[in-house]
């Protein structure tokens, strides 16, 4: 079975989109959705879980408490309208039959922005030749074909993979081998066994007084076990929830120390500094630009009128009034030599001398005006030229300016979101953290006391009970009449011990299978191939992975070794299901460095053959090298693109 499209509408930041899937067909078996951080990629595996369950099952703090409607299209309804949330997923099934499943749930508007809202509804149907069909009752036809209890180890966390080995105790690894391995199957025949045997005891009528008290007795030690159990199970539910308000604190003080404190405010105190320079910056850059719109502004305003002076005074220059032809040195040589170079004899005061000193004084005045308009021309071309330059200063000012700004507002930012930060982490919050801490850690600690206790209880009233049992049996041997009831409970006791032996062989198989997949894809994707020389899985289902040394390593593996650990156990656990489910990785290459991620993505798809598999990615893991690792098995690429409004998040998805 794989997922042919999804639709989303108003589903959290997608407000209408529709994404593809690559079948699990030949090599192309992948898809890649690549997004950055808070895009809406585990968004998208919330859709499934949602349109599946009814529930997001995978925990996104950015969205924790907010309704599931697009924001956006919520905004734009009046008062007392509807806004629509669906998700749609076609599915094909191995026969080739397409399954539609479909959830939607409505919300009105309120005022205040509040919102109303009936239960989701889902539906099922199934294409059979032309036609589609609905299924009758889509949530039990669900619970076969991708029962909740699996879902994890089909749509996981990759970002949180290491963290399932810090955590995972044998326990949860065997309850892990239990529910992909379909062992409910025995699990519900062995419960169904062991109740009709209580119903054929309890049954029985005039015993002799011995059998009547051992029945009695046995019904009391059934009533015991039975409340035993459900306390177990009580007391593991709180013993799990004491570990994660544990661990909850932990991670708020490890995301708020005293240390952290102190680096928040070092970082703090040297964008102070930063922002001071930068100021002082902006100012003189400020200042310079004032300054140069000030001194080129007569420039500016005038630049017309000095355009066409300039252009005057070129024209004249050009046609030879500019200089004058002649000059005064000239005329003073002709009234030395007393003669005109036409031959007048200039020797008397006559009127041709007093011209030529006429002539003089006009030379004199022409000669300072022409001097003056040949210095105004340079001015002129010279401010021009400046003119010309002042442009291209002003911008390049400006460019500076506004980019000192941004970096002003980037630090303020900064400041703000340190200042907030600190705000949020002050010493007596701290105090108080760490308190709640070892509070969960004792309750944790006390529980898990509390469950070995009730572990041996049951134990010793199953080992009181089969004596009972025994002999009640014995005493009903003794009355021919209840020797067709010994009949039936002799074979409730051999199918009961045949059921729990072919149990144990196919858990003791499946353990084996897992160990020896685990081990391998372990040491297929881990880059310190000298390091390490087994992985095992014991009787006890406790994981361990040995150092050439010959010491147990698993606690103390790297984070990117874990997520590779976990990485392909889940991997193994996969290859043993009996589930054909597809197969979705959020964030499958976080917190591992280039050479474990080309590694990763060169050898996990040799693993995952013949099943459907979405990996969701940031541009960071999604690398060249990793990309051209993976292209000959990627049929589908998209991008999730973001954008923040003022009314609400939008997710665009686009092929890439």
């Amino acid at each position: 079975m794989w997922i042919d499209y999804i639709k989303l509408k108003n589903f959290r930041q997608y407000k209408d989109e529709k994404i593809t899937f690559a079948p699990p067909e030949k090599d192309k078996n992948f898809t890649v959705l690549q997004g950055a951080n808070g895009s809406g990629k585990t968004n998208l595996v919330n859709a499934i879980t949602w349109c599946l369950y009814g529930e997001e099952l995978r925990s996104d703090k950015k969205y924790e408490g907010l309704p599931i409607y697009n924001t956006a299209a919520f905004e734009e309804l009046e008062l007392g309208e509807k806004c629509e949330v669906e998700v749609e997923i076609q599915m094909i099934e191995a026969s080739g039959h397409k399954m539609l499943l479909t959830r939607s749930q409505e919300f009105r508007k309120l005022e205040q922005l509040s919102a109303s809202s009936d239960k989701s509804t889902f539906t099922m149907m199934r294409l059979l030749g032309r036609e589609w069909t609905n299924v009758i009752d889509p949530s039990y036809v669900l619970s076969r074909l991708i029962p909740k209890s699996i879902e994890r180890y089909f749509f996981f966390d990759g970002e949180r993979l290491d963290d399932y080995f810090k955590k995972a105790t044998g326990e949860d690894i065997k309850e892990a081998v239990f529910d992909v391995s379909q062992l409910n199957l025995l699990e519900k025949m062995i419960e169904h066994l062991t109740k009709m045997k209580s119903k054929y005891f309890s049954e029985c009528k005039g015993l002799s007084p011995l059998a009547e008290e051992l029945r009695q007795k046995l019904q009391i030690r059934q009533r015991s076990l039975k409340e035993g159990m459900e306390q177990l199970g009580t007391s593991k539910k709180e013993r799990d929830e004491a570990e994660e308000k544990e661990e909850e604190y932990s991670r708020k003080l490890k995301a708020a120390s005293i240390s952290d404190i102190r680096k928040l405010e070092e970082d703090r105190s040297q964008l102070e500094k930063d922002m001071r320079t930068l100021e002082d910056q902006i100012e003189s850059y400020e200042s310079e630009k004032l300054d140069l719109l000030v001194a080129f502004h007569p420039l500016v305003v005038l630049h017309e009128p000095l355009f066409s002076i300039k252009e005057l005074i070129s024209k004249r220059t050009e046609a030879g009034d500019i200089p004058p032809d002649y000059k005064r040195n000239f005329l003073e040589k002709l009234l030395e030599k007393r003669r005109c170079i036409c031959g007048t004899d200039l020797s008397k005061e006559d009127e041709h001398r007093k011209q030529i000193r006429k002539a003089m004084e006009d030379c004199d005045a022409i000669s300072d005006i022409s001097a003056e308009l040949i210095t105004t021309n340079a001015k002129v071309s010279s401010m021009l030229d400046d003119l010309r330059h002042f442009q291209p200063k002003r911008i390049k000012l400006g460019k500076m300016i506004n980019d000192l700004r941004k970096r002003r507002e980037t630090k303020n930012r900064q400041m703000r979101e340190i200042a907030e930060k600190i705000g949020q982490c002050d010493v007596d919050q701290i105090r108080f953290w760490d308190s709640k801490r070892l509070e969960w850690k004792g309750v944790r600690d006390e529980k898990i006391s509390e469950i070995a206790r009730m572990e041996l209880k049951i134990s010793e009233t199953k080992n009181e009970i089969s004596a009972t049992e025994e002999a009640l049996k014995k005493e009903m041997r003794k009355q021919k009449e209840y020797e067709e009831r010994l009949e039936k409970l002799n074979f409730c006791d051999k199918s009961l011990n045949a059921a729990r032996r072919v149990k144990d062989e196919i858990m003791a198989n499946v353990r084996e299978e897992v160990e020896d997949r685990t081990r391998k894809e372990f040491f297929d994707l881990i880059w310190k191939k000298e390091t390490y020389r087994d992985v095992t899985i014991d009787d006890n289902y406790n994981v361990s992975v040995m150092h050439q040394s010959g010491r147990h390593a698993r606690g103390t593996l790297s984070a990117g070794e874990r997520q590779v650990l976990a990485l392909a156990f889940m991997a193994a656990l996969n290859s043993v299901s009996g589930f054909d489910v597809p197969i979705i990785i959020d964030t499958p290459l976080a917190r591992l460095s280039s050479e474990p991620k080309k590694n990763i993505a060169m050898n996990l798809p040799n693993y995952l053959k013949g099943k459907q598999v979405t990996l969701l990615v940031t541009e960071e893991e999604y690398t060249r090298e990793v990309r051209e690792r993976l292209a000959n098995r990627v049929g589908r690429e998209h991008l999730i693109s973001f954008k923040e409004t003022g009314i609400g998040n939008l997710a665009k998805v686009v092929p890439l």
